[in-house]
């Protein structure tokens, strides 16, 4: 219908009249109504009811797949995975906290904690002399180091560890309290004191463990998660489900640029036939549903009304959206909200969590009775329907076109504390180099340290001349402490790929290398140079805790990678002539 125009004329000349928008005839509300379309009629039915058929089949199978991605080693192992356990994020990210490879790795916090635990358990079993003994024995109490020693081992302190070694360290040589991590090693490894008595609590003990391995998990050589890729910065895993009813081909989905913010349904590809051996899962979770839902339109603050008259919300105002002629999304968006948003009905099914579905088929009922068919696992091919939310598949084949939808055991909403430790990574253009800056770091006692960003621990030496000067030849000027260069190099000879390699700056007052105090740089090894962007990237240490469907609670810790603030200027020049009273 072409656009008509209708517009009324006063024929007085007082502005108020025209601003007031009197409407004194009925026939202007009409010609309005035809205007829009509202009195053209159309043959069809609104939807009354509709019926849906859908599959399903839980996960069985996960597999971590971390590692360094410049080494070619098979992946780990499929383990079996249970839907109605911990949310993935922990299951992905989570990383263990005691080290039995190096006791002095573990927080203090931790060993305390534990040593804590396994002083009640042994008192409730009736034990107190053993609680004692464990505490005051030399190589099972709580000692932690001194400050010299903590400086030595590239780690830094703030008031916390004092006040562990105050009231929690030994007093004239009496232990105090148990380390937790301490006790673990030497019964992991057989070695408990056979002095103190302890043969038959091998029940306890284990019992023990097994509660401080659900708190804050035991690693004897690995320290991270799994799925971690630590050239990479980045998390990688596999999900398996066994083979929707009606199929044969298990469905596998596998993540591999995960950076541990949140996941998402998007955030998982389907792998066309991969195989975790979810196949051949005797309990095997599978199952389908027809059944009648009603729907209802599919509404959103702010849409526009479908009649002319009818009253919108006022604090929208779709009208003065305003675009560029590039900006295609908001116009896509504004033109969505405005005509085709009335067009939408919402209809729920019901699926389990922890689950890959596929709807089957939707057949919509009108108010005239007429039944319609409006697609099926097999038609997609031919009528686009249903890829609104498919995932994404890792090859463009005609098995990677599947209609499923993802449902996967994810936390909802998780509580995250404050950085433990938090490095950025960014580039310096001026200096030629990619810098690892410290801000925050995790002291011996496992609380957050913050580090100053531009403070320098070291002072540049004077110059010892007799005659009077005012420039002085440097060659290179200071940097501040926090600072750790990355170095480009290319592995293999020059046919491998480009890494950045962390090196050191020689401190001038002291005659030694700086090193870094961060657990997880030195715990890092070559970076991929295309991780690190001109954008930069920020990455995190954090504990979370997340809350189950049933009400358990569950805590982890895990790393976290974004994009940061662009790129930095560490002020480093070579060969540079300065004023002598720079530092």
């Amino acid at each position: 219908m072409p656009w008509m125009r209708v517009e009324p004329h006063r024929r007085t000349t007082d502005i108020a009249d025209g601003l007031a928008g009197e409407v004194a005839d009925p026939l202007w509300l009409l010609l309005r109504q035809w205007q829009f379309g509202e009195m053209t009629g159309d043959d069809s039915g609104s939807p009354v009811a509709i019926d849906i058929g859908a599959s399903w089949s839980r996960f069985t199978r996960y597999r971590a797949e971390g590692g360094l991605s410049t080494e070619q080693v098979p992946p780990a192992e499929p383990v079996p995975y249970d839907p109605d356990g911990p949310p993935l994020e922990a299951v992905v990210e989570r990383e263990p906290v005691i080290r039995l490879d190096r006791s002095d790795s573990t927080p203090w916090t931790v060993a305390v904690r534990a040593g804590a635990l396994l002083a009640e358990m042994l008192r409730a079993a009736g034990r107190d002399t053993a609680a004692a003994a464990l505490a005051a024995h030399p190589s099972t109490m709580f000692a932690p180091p001194d400050a010299e020693a903590v400086a030595n081992n590239s780690r830094v302190e703030a008031s916390t560890e004092a006040r562990y070694r105050a009231l929690l360290g030994p007093a004239d040589g009496v232990g105090r309290t148990i380390d937790g991590a301490k006790v673990l090693g030497l019964h992991r490894s057989g070695a408990l004191p056979a002095e103190l008595g302890l043969d038959d609590l091998d029940d306890l003990f284990t019992a023990w463990a097994t509660v401080i391995d659900e708190e804050w998990g035991i690693a004897d050589a690995t320290p991270g998660s799994a799925a971690w890729i630590p050239d990479r910065l980045e998390y990688s895993y596999s999900l398996a489900a066994p083979p929707l009813p009606g199929t044969t081909d298990e469905v596998v989905l596998g993540a591999a640029q995960y950076d541990g913010r949140g996941m998402h349904w998007s955030s998982v590809d389907h792998v066309p036939g991969a195989t975790l051996g979810a196949a051949n899962d005797a309990d095997a979770r599978v199952g389908a549903r027809a059944t009648t839902v009603l729907p209802s339109p599919l509404t959103f603050p702010g849409m526009a009304a479908g009649r002319f008259w009818e009253m919108e919300d006022a604090s929208v105002a779709l009208g003065t959206a305003s675009h560029g002629r590039t900006d295609l999304a908001r116009m896509l968006a504004t033109e969505f909200a405005v005509i085709y948003s009335p067009d939408w009905y919402l209809a729920p099914v019901e699926v389990p969590v922890a689950s890959v579905s596929c709807i089957d088929w939707v057949i919509v009922r009108d108010t005239f009775g007429v039944a319609t068919l409006v697609g099926t696992r097999s038609t997609q091919a031919g009528d686009g329907v249903g890829r609104q939310f498919q995932p994404d598949a890792a090859d463009d084949g005609a098995a990677a076109d599947t209609p499923l939808l993802v449902v996967l055991p994810s936390a909802l909403a998780t509580v995250t504390s404050p950085a433990l430790e938090e490095v950025s990574l960014q580039r310096d253009e001026m200096a030629n180099l990619a810098w690892s800056i410290e801000q925050t770091v995790m002291g011996p006692a496992g609380r957050a340290v913050p580090r100053p960003w531009f403070a320098s621990s070291f002072i540049p030496p004077r110059a010892i001349s007799a005659e009077e000067f005012e420039l002085v030849w440097r060659l290179a000027t200071p940097v501040a402490e926090t600072w750790t260069p990355l170095v480009a190099v290319v592995e293999g000879g020059g046919d491998g790929p480009r890494l950045l390699r962390r090196a050191s700056i020689l401190d001038t007052a002291c005659g030694r290398t700086t090193a870094t105090k961060s657990a997880v740089l030195a715990e890092m090894p070559d970076i991929r140079e295309e991780e690190v962007s001109s954008a930069g990237i920020r990455l995190r240490l954090v504990d979370q805790l997340a809350r189950s469907h049933d009400g358990r609670s569950f805590v982890w810790r895990g790393k976290e990678k974004r994009v940061w603030r662009g790129e930095a200027s560490s002020a480093l020049r070579f060969d540079a002539t300065t004023p002598d009273s720079e530092s």
